[in-house]
């Protein structure tokens, strides 16, 4: 049977070492003009995803400025719905910006109805201590997302990775080095043993200004 999936998007700003964050959690890398872009991608696609990491150490709107725009939906990944029900992505504009977040069947009843009774979308997707990706695309794309732009950490990005769920990668490289080996990098998580099992994505489009880098990746299907 063929998978059906939305089209993902990994978007992501990196230092020249490939950190997202400092090791303080520290995620300022865009300047004003990448910003414009992102969010000018926001309104291409139909949802945002971010991991509930996202949500408890940076509590985005995960909104749309700069451009006019009908709204998208908000995803968020929370295996046990930890994120606290005082969230701007719970509470901020639900009537522009829907959200709707993925746990899995540990997430209690009780905890299910306090999302719930602010109009929060759940859905369960897997047993184990994650959302089971595999099974929740198809029920993403059958409710209508067919475009998501994923704005995660590196765990959250190297599980779209290792599933081979990326189809595009929007990546801007800011023009400085910060290390650490407990600075963030794009993708972390297990990683793969040998450099032949990594996922190839083809190179369609390179920009720069301002000592910035901007890189359009395709994923490379055999």
């Amino acid at each position: 049977m063929k998978f059906e999936k939305p089209y993902i998007i990994l978007s992501a700003a990196m230092t020249i070492d490939g950190k997202i964050a400092s090791k303080k959690g520290d995620p300022e890398l865009s300047d004003l003009i990448d910003w414009k872009h992102v969010h000018k991608l926001r309104t291409d696609v139909d949802a945002i995803m971010v991991g509930k990491g996202t949500i408890i150490q940076d509590d985005p709107k995960l909104h749309i400025k700069y451009y006019n725009h009908n709204g998208y939906t908000r995803i968020i990944l929370d295996s046990n719905l930890s994120i606290p029900i005082d969230s701007q992505v719970i509470n901020y504009k639900p009537e522009i910006y829907p959200t709707i977040i993925c746990t899995t069947e540990n997430a209690t009843e009780v905890r299910i109805k306090e999302f719930k009774k602010r109009n929060i979308s759940i859905i369960k997707s897997g047993h184990d201590k994650q959302v089971d990706l595999l099974k929740l695309m198809p029920i993403l794309k059958k409710k209508g997302i067919n475009s998501i732009i994923l704005e995660g950490g590196g765990t959250l990005n190297w599980s779209f990775i290792k599933n081979d769920l990326i189809d595009e990668i929007r990546l801007t490289i800011a023009p400085w080095i910060i290390g650490g080996k407990d600075a963030t990098s794009l993708v972390e998580g297990k990683g793969f043993d040998k450099m032949i099992e990594g996922k190839r994505f083809n190179l369609i489009n390179v920009n720069n200004r301002d000592n910035y880098v901007v890189l359009n990746y395709k994923r490379k299907r055999e």
